[in-house]
């Protein structure tokens, strides 16, 4: 999904999604939001995978919907 929308991830990055995710797990959670700099990743935590990603211009005006946290990063 991230590369089919164009967003352009460091490994540095992509370290700090998957420790979003780790906390949301240690928090009991299923689908978070994890916001990066400019982009918003949704993510299923049980299955550890990237269900949706934007970057700004996608976001806008979006609404977020079937996730139980949000993480800032």
């Amino acid at each position: 999904r991230i590369q089919s929308r164009g967003i352009k991830l460091q490994q540095e990055d992509i370290k700090k999604l998957g420790d979003a995710v780790e906390k949301a797990k240690d928090k009991g959670s299923k689908d978070a939001l994890v916001l990066m700099g400019e982009n918003a990743f949704v993510v299923s935590v049980k299955n550890n995978t990237v269900v949706t990603a934007m970057d700004k211009n996608m976001m806008k005006e979006n609404v977020f919907t079937n996730i139980d946290s949000t993480i800032l990063v």
